[in-house]
């Protein structure tokens, strides 16, 4: 007789990484673009949780952390009146690239969480701790350089202030966040075609 918990799975085109402001604001975009997502807290390092806004605040001017706190109680509002799948209690717990289940021919995202798997044609990763992040890299194959972000596109996973050394401005992520939702929103609208096109 088993005792784990049930997990389930489920199917949507891009899953984000994170429920922070990047996580916040790229899940507006894409829903502004029609691109179904799933938003969950960020990827789980094994560390001790941190509270990442307080810790992001303290670290900002005053006048940026004024503007921080405000832009997040707008996205949260925004985010909210649209009804939109953001689940702050769901960590991500582990990504991979799998075959899609259907089709075979290409690769999804497999991001498995607590409460089962949510496979995404597109991951936005906004929240890991840089250390992860390398370690994650490295087991992808792949390493920091010039082409990275072009590279990881290329497989469906997109980061927003992850890969810098230094904290973004709260205008330098929103901006990111635009920038990758045109760029998921592009790329989803061109499977859909595809797929609708193959069938």
């Amino acid at each position: 007789m088993s005792t784990s918990p049930s997990t389930t799975s489920e199917s949507t085109t891009a899953v984000v990484i994170g429920t922070g402001l990047s996580g916040l604001a790229v899940a507006g975009e894409l829903s502004r673009r029609g691109v179904e997502t799933v938003t969950v807290h960020g990827l789980e390092s094994g560390a001790p949780n941190t509270m990442t806004t307080a810790l992001r605040v303290t670290d900002l001017s005053s006048d940026d952390s004024a503007e921080y706190l405000q832009v997040m109680r707008h996205l949260r509002n925004h985010v909210a009146s649209l009804g939109l799948d953001v689940r702050t209690t769901v960590s991500a717990q582990h990504l991979a690239l799998v075959e899609h289940p259907k089709t075979k021919s290409r690769l999804r995202w497999a991001v498995r969480t607590e409460t089962g798997v949510i496979f995404a044609d597109a991951v936005v990763l906004t929240r890991c701790a840089h250390n992860q992040f390398r370690r994650f890299l490295a087991d992808l194959g792949f390493s920091l350089g010039e082409t990275l972000v072009q590279e990881l596109a290329g497989i469906g996973l997109y980061l927003i202030g992850v890969a810098e050394l230094s904290s973004p401005s709260t205008r330098e992520l929103l901006r990111q966040a635009k920038a990758v939702g045109k760029a998921v929103a592009t790329v989803s609208g061109r499977l859909s075609n595809g797929l609708v096109a193959a069938l």
